[in-house]
């Protein structure tokens, strides 16, 4: 990750509407990936973040 991110998410399941947590996931072969979460109501918002490795060319 490049970039420094600071985007607020809120969940507007919420009455008034709340900010959520973010925590940063890490799947193997799949990137990180950013996790916006209501402790009432779940995921709010999911988001890739980072580079993946591109190939260039095909192995024969």
């Amino acid at each position: 990750m490049t970039d420094i991110d600071l985007q607020l998410c809120f969940c507007f399941d919420c009455s008034p509407p709340q900010f959520s947590d973010r925590a940063y996931v890490a799947i193997p072969g799949r990137g990180l990936w950013r996790v916006h979460t209501c402790p009432i109501h779940g995921p709010v918002s999911v988001a890739e973040v980072g580079d993946k490795p591109v190939s260039t060319h095909e192995e024969e």
